[in-house]
């Protein structure tokens, strides 16, 4: 009689983000977010890390789907948050 084992493994995965600014000041961060944790970013860096077209970024924003705020100047920004959240979610559809 032979003995079987089983062996199970967990794997723990963890992201970190990198993101500069020109000026080096820190990126503002998101309202809605219940932890206030979350940065927002501009719609073109979300392009890079969501691996979307910018005009889904765009569609995202319309439809409420992620977190966005327009800066003093008129420029949109997105929360980082709701957008790694929003990109989980549409992988798996």
């Amino acid at each position: 009689m032979t003995k079987t084992r089983k062996t199970e493994k967990e794997i723990e995965i963890h992201e970190f983000y990198v993101i500069r600014s020109p000026s080096g000041s820190l990126p503002a961060l998101c309202g809605e977010c219940s932890k206030g944790d979350a940065i927002m970013i501009a719609p073109e860096q979300a392009t890079l890390l969501a691996q979307v077209p910018l005009r889904m970024i765009y569609r995202w924003v319309e439809s409420g789907l992620i977190h966005y705020q327009e800066a003093p100047n008129g420029q949109l920004i997105v929360c980082l948050k709701s957008l790694t959240t929003r990109n989980q979610i549409s992988e798996s559809e």
